[in-house]
């Protein structure tokens, strides 16, 4: 016999020792809220973001370069008729030229193209905080099925041990058959209700890697790691992100109008070269300019369209100014409400829910209560502990909501 004990002894060890090292590992393997924003850092809209913000600097350094100079040859009286017979009367003309911008042009451009770039990266953090928000969300969502799971799956555990219950006292005489046929019915529907949470469990993990472009999720999410302070948000909105983009776009709607007027002067080409006179069997230097005779286009279409997209930039800016006071106004005050109703079912709610499943528990067990009554206390408190996920989960959104309509 003690050999036996021994064995089960050293059996039980081994089991829980395996069952500490498999929890370790898959603690291990749980995903951070930091390693999850990590992570969708690869996304493919950011990189889309920052190939607008290359694309802008490779504008603005094209923009910043000067004509190049340029160079022509010009041959005359040749394979003609009369004296221009052969090549005896040709000439020859090798000049170089060089267009000179004027009225600020280069300048100007370089302005626009700097204002443009300005834009391309403010979009491009733009990109990345919407990309930081969706990943928040996600990963709040996983936390509250992960969290419904746990319910669920704790629920089913009681309802096991009260479909036993039931049968032991029914077998005793104590309940009629009906009651144990309705612990059956309960364990069943417990039994449908984990399968369901463990669906969506997987579903909001598999949502929240689909963020980086990863096919199989992480096993878990690091519930602790969900800790999203707000006391850094700005109470005015003159610095967040969407007001810093109408900012720069109306910088550079006001560059493009710069530019676009600097095109209004006509540039000037100075050229110097050499002729060669072979009938002569002299040569001179020759020297020459040209510029356009701005009589009809000055450019006044382009500098019309330029103006109004100013004032469109600076309506569009009006707007946004009043969207973010709402828009902050309105994330606090849904933040407010989600913190007062998560203190409500964590202060009062929940524990009265506690005591009543555990009062009816203990009438139930001395026959006092009937099973139904202690089913009924057992569905409020899951109902009371599932309203309580809801709304932790709806004050966590509401955070990152705010944090991103506060973005700087």
């Amino acid at each position: 016999m003690s050999v036996l004990c021994a064995c089960r002894r050293t059996l039980f060890g081994v089991l829980f020792a395996m069952a500490v090292a498999s929890a370790a590992s898959a603690q291990d393997e749980s995903l951070s809220l930091a390693e999850a924003l990590e992570l969708a850092g690869a996304s493919p809209s950011v990189d889309v973001a920052e190939a607008q913000v290359d694309i802008a600097r490779g504008n603005q350094q094209q923009a910043g370069l000067r004509p190049n100079p340029e160079v022509s040859i010009e041959v005359e009286n040749i394979a003609g008729t009369g004296v221009f017979q052969g090549f005896q009367s040709t000439e020859t003309t090798l000049a170089v030229g060089q267009r000179l911008e004027l009225g600020g042009k280069r300048r100007a451009r370089v302005n626009a193209a700097r204002a443009e770039t300005d834009v391309a990266e403010i979009r491009a953090e733009i990109a990345r905080a919407d990309l930081t928000l969706s990943v928040r969300e996600r990963f709040i969502d996983a936390v509250a099925a992960r969290q419904r799971l746990r319910l669920a799956e704790q629920a089913l555990e009681r309802s096991r041990e009260l479909a036993r219950i039931a049968n032991v006292l029914v077998e005793v005489g104590r309940d009629p058959p009906l009651r144990a046929l309705r612990a059956q019915s309960n364990l069943g529907e417990t039994e449908a209700e984990v399968t369901q949470r463990r669906v969506e469990d997987e579903n909001a993990r598999r949502l929240l890697a689909a963020l980086w472009g990863e096919a199989n999720p992480p096993s878990s999410v690091d519930e602790a790691s969900l800790s999203l302070s707000t006391i850094s948000a700005p109470l005015e909105p003159l610095s967040v992100l969407e007001i810093r983009l109408a900012d720069a776009e109306l910088d550079a709607a006001e560059a493009v109008i710069g530019r676009e007027r600097s095109l209004r002067t006509p540039d000037v080409t100075l050229s110097a070269g050499v002729r060669r006179n072979e009938e002569a069997d002299a040569q001179g230097f020759v020297a020459g300019a040209s510029f356009e005779l701005p009589f009809g286009n000055r450019n006044q279409g382009a500098i019309a369209a330029a103006q109004a997209a100013a004032r469109s930039a600076q309506a569009q800016r009006s707007l946004l100014m009043v969207e973010s006071v709402r828009a902050i106004a309105s994330a606090r005050a849904t933040l407010r409400a989600a913190e007062d109703r998560v203190d409500t079912l964590e202060n009062r709610t929940v524990p009265q829910a506690e005591e009543a499943l555990r009062l009816a528990d203990i009438g139930y067990r001395a026959g006092r209560f009937s099973l139904i009554e202690l089913l009924d206390a057992t569905e409020a408190r899951d109902a009371a502990l599932n309203a309580l996920i809801d709304a932790r989960e709806a004050r966590d959104i509401a955070a990152a909501t705010l944090l991103r309509a506060t973005a700087q």
